[in-house]
């Protein structure tokens, strides 16, 4: 019989290693040289979607957070909970729970507390959110130029 394979998407650890750099307003020449490694050699890992155990613990040393930290965070899956639209936000899994909302808040808790996340994970959102923002507007426009090119 043949084995199913898990439909999980792996989680890209040397993105992780940017944000984690970018929330803390470190450049990858700072990062290289609390490591004692190259910019470029930075840039190449965090190109990376999996990195072996030792160099996380030394990127989690460097950057003064957890290595799980590195190894599991999803942007998409949180991005996947909240609706945004002018600004606005709306969480989706407490939408129309009645009554399961303060069970729901404390399940995200202790699932968040396995994490080390860094203080203002507000901010980091926010970065996030900023850099998607950038990406819809360059391809809106790279629509705009297709659609213009081909009338």
């Amino acid at each position: 019989m043949e084995a199913v394979k898990e439909n999980k998407k792996k989680v890209h650890q040397g993105r992780n290693i940017r944000i984690a750099r970018n929330f803390q307003n470190m450049t990858q020449g700072d990062l290289a040289f609390k490591l004692n490694l190259s910019q470029g050699k930075v840039s190449d890992l965090e190109l990376k979607e999996t990195l072996e155990d030792e160099l996380l613990d030394k990127f989690a040393a460097a950057l003064n957070i957890s290595v799980d930290f590195l190894k599991n965070f999803e942007p998409e899956e949180v991005m996947k909970s909240f609706t945004f639209s002018e600004n606005a936000f709306t969480n989706n899994n407490a939408e129309n729970s009645k009554g399961n909302v303060t069970q729901q808040i404390v399940g995200e808790q202790q699932n968040i507390s396995n994490y080390n996340f860094p203080d203002n994970i507000k901010e980091l959102y926010s970065q996030l959110l900023e850099e998607k923002d950038k990406v819809i507007e360059s391809l809106e426009g790279l629509v705009s130029d297709l659609k213009a090119k081909g009338k």
